[in-house]
Parts: C-alpha cells; sequence; structure tokens
C-alpha cells in the first residue's frame, strides 16, 4: 500500500510550504486507455493510470468551458493567473485496486502519414492497410487523486493569503466535480462527491519499500506557458522544458501475464 501519512502536528511537513491537498475518487465506468508519451501512432502501449498532465489538461478544460465565456475581455491576463497554479499543482495517484490491461491489435485503413502535404507534385496512396496495436484497460475499484496547491504564505499578509489558498481548493474541487473522462475521449470516469475530502499533508504518497511498478509519468513544465500546451497557438511546446516526463511509481504488483494480457493488483 501506499504510505500513510501521520496528520500529527510533529509529522514531517508536506512537500510544499503551507499546502492545502484535496484527496478526490473516481469510479471507473469504462475502458481506460492513453497512449504512452513515448508510443508511435501505430503501436502504443497504455498507461496504467492517468498522468499528472492528463489531469492538469482535464482540469484546464473544465476551466475553460466553465469560466472561459465570462473573461472573454481579459482572458489573457485571467487565463495566465490560473494556469500558473493549476501548473504548480503536486499530484500524487493511487490506481484502483485490480487492473487487467488487454492487449489488441487491428487491421484499418488509413491516410498517407508520410506525405507532405505542401509537396502537390508528390505522388501519394490515398488509403493505406496497416495494422496498429492498442492496449484497453479494465480497472476495478476506485482511481483516487491527492492534489496540493502550491501557495507561499506572504509574512505581510497572511490571511489574505490563506484566504486565496482556501479559494483556490474551492475552485479545485468544482473543477472536479466536471470531468467525467481520463485520456482518450469515452474513457469515462464517475466523479464521488462522497468521497472527497480535504487534509493539511497528502493522504498518500509513493512508497519504494513496498512492491511496485514503474510508469512513464508526464507533467508540465515549472516555466511553461499556458500558449505552449494551447494546441490552437503557434507557440511548440518543448519535451524536458515544456512537457516533462519522469519514472512514476504505482504500488502494483503483476501477478499474471500472458500475450493476450496483464494482472496487476495494488499491494
Amino acid at each position: 500500500m501506499p504510505k500513510q501519512l501521520n496528520n500529527s502536528p510533529n509529522s514531517n511537513s508536506p512537500p510544499f510550504p503551507e499546502s492545502k491537498w484535496l484527496t478526490v475518487c473516481y469510479q471507473p465506468v469504462s475502458l481506460f486507455t492513453l497512449k504512452r508519451s513515448d508510443a508511435t501512432s501505430m503501436a502504443a502501449r497504455s498507461n496504467l493510470v492517468p498522468t499528472p498532465y492528463t489531469i492538469k489538461m482535464a482540469l484546464l478544460k473544465a476551466l475553460l468551458e466553465s469560466q472561459g465565456k465570462h473573461h472573454q475581455d481579459d482572458f489573457d491576463d485571467w487565463i495566465k493567473q490560473e494556469f500558473t497554479w493549476i501548473r504548480d499543482l503536486q499530484i500524487y495517484i493511487l490506481p484502483p485496486e485490480q487492473l487487467v490491461v488487454n492487449r489488441n491489435g487491428y487491421k484499418l485503413r488509413y491516410y498517407d502519414q508520410t506525405a507532405d502535404k505542401a509537396d502537390k507534385s508528390r505522388t501519394t496512396l490515398p488509403m493505406q492497410d496497416g495494422f496498429v496495436f492498442r492496449e484497453w484497460i479494465h480497472l476495478q475499484g476506485e482511481l483516487q487523486i491527492c492534489v496540493g496547491i502550491n501557495e507561499e504564505v506572504s509574512n505581510k499578509s497572511p490571511e489574505k493569503s490563506r484566504n486565496k489558498l482556501q479559494n483556490q481548493l474551492q475552485e479545485l474541487t468544482q473543477l472536479f466535480a466536471q470531468i467525467n473522462y481520463f485520456g482518450k475521449k469515452g474513457c469515462f470516469f464517475q466523479y464521488l462527491p462522497d468521497r472527497t475530502q480535504t487534509t493539511n499533508q497528502p493522504t498518500f504518497t509513493p512508497n519504494p519499500n513496498n512492491s511496485f511498478t514503474i510508469q512513464p509519468m508526464d507533467d508540465f513544465g515549472a516555466k511553461t506557458t499556458f500558449n505552449k500546451i494551447n494546441p490552437f497557438s503557434n507557440d511548440r511546446a518543448t519535451i524536458d522544458k515544456d512537457r516533462i516526463i519522469k519514472p512514476g511509481l504505482l504500488p502494483l504488483k503483476l501477478r499474471s501475464t500472458s500475450a493476450r494480457y496483464d494482472f496487476y493488483q495494488r499491494d
């Protein structure tokens, strides 16, 4: 199991000064798939759980859909402020009790992806036959996400800083309640409002002393901007700068495996 933290006053301080932590739970209601960052378009292994990058993108999507229309006149200033604190969130993920990874191969027809669309003189095939590899994951149990807000309390105005932190915590709760899928569209999750809790320290953290499985975890870079991750912007994101990929530890143990499936169980 992940390391449980002691909430007593003498326990170790959280990773961020004056952090407030929110834990939310989701019930998976469909198969889950999320291509790993190092996957190709034709052969893609799936992450076992949503990554911090995916979760933050889902939060931004909920934010823009619910509040963006109210900031048409001051959108740039508003999104810069909102994006900054969402970017800096510290996220831990606790997978469900059991996972089954199903491997599937498909034969399909697709457009020539190697064609240079700007070179009109080049002869290309309009459609090609191809074989793609995908993984779909059945999640049994609840997916838990623990999020910490990084907000330093000012010595000149500690009360104002704490009020701002509480407002962000409330906004974060509302945004999570609007999310109904992670990863590929159609990978639905049901938000469980009665399982939401706030604490002064994270309810769980990765514990390498127990059995664990390594999964690449992508996240926002510490200095990236909204335009860098905005698909409608001309600014390009750079790997290891705007989008960083680090190994993450999941408390999962591989119980059985074959050519068609992997079965994991949470420790």
